[in-house]
């Protein structure tokens, strides 16, 4: 089975300090701002032997299992939890988690508990949705790039978006500059369904940093 990364649920500190979690997110909005987020992750028996909670500083921020899922929608006013499986791999746990959320603001809470990362602005006919995914290299140690990079061989990074009309996808880097053709990139930009797949590696090698508009 192939390793997918999705990054979302959280800050970009997951590309460094988790490199051994796998991930994929799909984001649906409907027309009011309500949706729906699905997420599959896998996580290493070592990291989920840590037991990383939700809001432990020192941990890495991506909850391990049901309860840390729980004790997320109980700090989060709008989010719901549809349902949460997991199965074991010779590798560690994969996880798939279904939210509802009631509003935007539920939605950037729960991608972004820090409120730097991420932007959402829209009304009943458009809307823009800015997500911060990387951060420039430059303000990571670069042992623990290298570090990273070495483990997250085989692992992808997935995010896709559908939104109450037809949308398009704009990639750029951390300071707004256009990223053009991304290394091992799979891209559906305009649609109803907008996505962008591609390596971790990849990722972790844009030194400007990644960042993803939806615009409806």
């Amino acid at each position: 089975m192939q390793k997918i990364f999705f990054y979302s649920a959280v800050t970009a500190l997951v590309f460094i300090f988790s490199s051994c979690i796998g991930m994929a997110i799909d984001i649906q909005m409907s027309r009011d701002g309500s949706g729906r987020v699905l997420f599959e992750y896998q996580m290493s028996h070592i990291l989920a032997g840590l037991g990383a909670l939700d809001g432990n500083q020192s941990m890495p921020p991506i909850p391990a299992g049901r309860e840390d899922w729980q004790r997320t929608i109980q700090r989060i006013p709008g989010l719901r939890l549809v349902s949460y499986s997991s199965r074991e791999t010779s590798q560690g746990t994969i996880m798939n988690v279904t939210l509802d959320y009631d509003n935007e603001k539920a939605l950037s809470q729960l991608l972004d508990p820090s409120g730097q990362r991420i932007s959402i602005k829209r009304d009943e006919r458009s809307g823009e949705f800015d997500l911060l995914v990387f951060n420039e290299a430059s303000s990571f140690d670069e042992n623990m790039m290298l570090l990273a990079h070495s483990f997250l061989e085989g692992y992808d990074f997935s995010i896709s978006f559908s939104a109450p009309s037809n949308s398009t996808m704009i990639i750029n880097d951390s300071n707004n500059n256009a990223i053009l053709n991304p290394a091992s990139a799979v891209i559906t930009e305009h649609g109803r369904k907008t996505s962008l797949k591609m390596s971790m590696q990849d990722v972790l090698a844009l030194k400007n940093g990644l960042r993803i508009k939806f615009v409806w």
